[in-house]
């Protein structure tokens, strides 16, 4: 009888292995074999909720899922199309407590006429949708379980945890602004004369992007690049993308006003950002002739 018994496990231990089955390494996580573990590490799933938690969370969510005893991650690796030489991990992290679902992409691939790589140093948010909580048992996930306490301290000890983008970064960002505003036909001289006031929000180590209040020209500006921000190694070789919102004419009450339309941000997602901005955020003057003054 213990004979057929440990055949028997042998066999279905073989099966799971063929079928790529999910193993357990921790409390509370099962791990896909083919899924970078950097993706289940708590330090890691902490900094995705706590950038959430600044840039799309709000009390009411918090409050709500601060009763359960876990917090839920569901993981798993994404295998998209690729070009020829890049060797770029995608991945995707829902939160179904929060009805959230997160697209993460770990940049890894090179510019073959320049011989240089480009490579981040770890996955990053490239996307934020929001979704109904799915009951799925779809077994390509891997479940992660991380205790809501540890998570909810973890947000408290490091709610005004912030870094800044540097003065080289700064300075990027404002060629990548100039390269914009080149692309208009319209003067923006008056607008650009004189002392400049700007507040920039805190960056985030899992996402490549930055939100900046434009004072004097009452706009908010987003930047985001394929790659680290802070990366000087690639900076000539790839593009800081960024694109202007008028805070005059491009805010709008809910999405449905423009459908279709990613122009607009909503007066909820600009409260957001001016939050981040002014009372997290550093002020900075910008002063033509007399560079960058930064108040810290």
């Amino acid at each position: 009888m213990k004979s057929c018994t440990a055949r028997l496990a042998s066999v279905l231990a073989l099966a799971l292995a063929l079928m790529g089955c999910q193993t357990s390494t921790k409390s509370g996580s099962v791990v896909a074999s083919d899924l970078p573990l950097e993706l289940t590490k708590p330090e890691f799933l902490f900094e995705v909720v706590r950038h959430l938690y600044r840039w799309y969370l709000d009390e009411a969510e918090v409050e709500r899922v601060s009763k359960d005893k876990e917090l839920i991650f569901w993981v798993r690796k994404l295998e998209p199309t690729l070009d020829a030489g890049d060797r770029s991990l995608f991945a995707e992290v829902l939160l179904p407590q929060f009805g959230l679902r997160l697209k993460l992409k770990k940049t890894d691939y090179t510019i073959e006429e320049l011989h240089t790589q480009v490579h981040s140093s770890n996955f990053k948010i490239t996307q934020v949708l929001h979704e109904p909580a799915n009951e799925t048992s779809d077994k390509n996930y891997t479940v992660v379980t991380e205790n809501i306490k540890d998570v909810i301290d973890h947000l408290f000890s490091t709610r005004n945890q912030r870094e800044y983008p540097d003065t080289a970064l700064l300075e990027r960002m404002r060629e990548a602004l100039r390269k914009e505003f080149a692309k208009d036909s319209s003067s923006l001289t008056n607008v650009l004369s004189g002392e400049q006031i700007v507040h920039l929000a805190p960056l985030s180590p899992v996402a490549n992007e930055a939100w900046v209040f434009w004072e004097t020209g009452h706009k908010l500006l987003h930047f985001a690049s394929d790659i680290d921000l802070a990366n000087p190694a690639v900076w000539q070789h790839e593009s800081l993308m960024v694109r202007t919102f008028d805070l005059d004419q491009q805010v709008v009450f809910s999405h449905q006003e423009a459908p279709g339309s990613n122009r607009f941000l909503t007066r909820y997602q600009v409260s957001r950002a001016l939050f981040n901005c002014i009372v997290l955020g550093e002020r900075i003057e910008l002063t033509p002739g007399k560079g960058i003054e930064r108040n810290r």
